[in-house]
């Protein structure tokens, strides 16, 4: 790990009147889910004004907000989604958040691959942004693990690795709500009972705060070694490069790698999340094929509380494929398959049969907005 300032980048472009687009990318709490006015009382919201009010009118600097963050996502999934939601935006900082969504991802070396992924896909940017990795919290005793707290563990040792700052959000609260007398209630929504991770506006001060006071330690650090410029080069993988390049198809859009076969069709426009392009609805009996070249194979889906199984073959064999039923609709990444050989692969896709306890609806449906890819170029 490099010693020093960790943003040398974005304190120069501050300092040099330029822009400095600042990503936001993570699940729910990266989004804010919780906050009063999310455009306005958000951590994110928060810090991206703090950049503008005390380093703008001093060096004339232009900060702006790139909000990444997609609720439910694991840094597995959200990987793909680089090359849509981030790297176009030019960004100087980035901000990644996925702590909290990874605990509960069972393949720990699929974790490890989607942040290294992340981290090795925004570092290798035209911009060669910072990457800083966020450390989100939750009520005490309510996470799997000895202490009843989120696992850091994988995160800190890539942030470690590459010499990237890694902020412990869970462990400021903690000791901060400690010190006021406070607890876990006073950060937690409201709207719904049991929550033990998304915070309301007060949270989200909390957040912001450990931000603003992490940013102001690498903004003296960076005074006191400011000719300590950083290795630009990337290291070499810690666990695996598998994920640095991957790709985000588009099923409703004509290829002719995709055969598609039934009566799918493209989701009206106006109802279609902000992170998908379009949505194809497939509904019992429509069949997708997909001939692709890569080591990876998944599917971003949008579940909801009439969604349908989608059976699975790859290169023949039959393989676990999305469940895209839930209560509630949003954006669910499903990763098939990982780890191939890098060459040719066949994926077969079939929309499952209603089933009778839980697709009881009118017109119970599937509905894909990505199949993604990655490969060793």
């Amino acid at each position: 790990m490099t010693s020093g300032c960790k943003i040398f980048n974005t304190i120069e472009r501050i300092k040099a009147a330029s822009y400095c687009n600042i990503v936001y990318m993570g699940g729910s709490l990266t989004t804010a889910a919780g906050a009063g006015d999310s455009a306005v009382t958000s951590w994110r919201r928060l810090f991206t004004r703090y950049i503008y009010d005390h380093y703008h009118k001093v060096y004339h600097c232009q900060p702006s907000e790139v909000m990444a963050g997609i609720g439910a996502m694991e840094s597995y999934g959200a990987v793909f989604t680089i090359e849509r939601n981030v790297t176009p935006h030019l960004p100087v900082l980035a901000f990644v958040e996925f702590c909290v969504n990874d605990r509960l991802g069972a393949n720990k070396d699929l974790v490890c691959k989607g942040v290294e992924g992340i981290v090795r896909q925004i570092k290798s940017g035209k911009t060669r942004p910072d990457v800083v990795l966020l450390g989100g919290g939750c009520r005490p005793g309510s996470a799997d693990t000895a202490n009843g707290l989120i696992d850091h563990s994988i995160h800190r040792e890539i942030a470690e690795y590459y010499g990237l700052a890694f902020i412990d959000i869970q462990d400021y609260m903690h000791k901060t709500l400690e010190a006021r007398g406070q607890s876990w209630d006073d950060v937690s929504i409201i709207f719904e009972e049991n929550d033990s991770l998304h915070l309301n506006d007060y949270g989200n001060l909390l957040w912001f705060e450990c931000m603003r006071d992490w940013f102001e330690q690498e903004w003296q650090e960076y005074e006191r070694n400011h000719a300590e410029r950083p290795n630009g080069q990337l290291a070499e993988p810690l666990y695996s490069d598998e994920f640095e390049h991957t790709k985000l198809i588009d099923p409703t859009k004509k290829n002719k790698q995709i055969n598609l076969e039934g009566n799918w069709e493209k989701q009206d426009g106006g109802v279609v999340p902000w992170y998908f392009d379009n949505v194809l609805v497939g509904r019992p009996g429509d069949k997708l094929t997909f001939t692709f070249e890569g080591t990876a194979i998944g599917a971003i889906c949008l579940v909801n509380c009439n969604g349908l199984k989608i059976e699975a073959r790859l290169d023949g064999r039959d393989i676990a494929g999305p469940y895209t039923n839930f209560g509630v609709e949003f954006g669910k990444f499903f990763m098939l398959e990982h780890g191939m050989e890098d060459g040719e692969h066949v994926l077969e896709l079939e929309v499952g049969q209603p089933m009778t306890r839980r697709n009881r609806l009118e017109d119970p449906k599937a509905q894909i907005g990505y199949l993604t890819v990655a490969s060793r170029h």
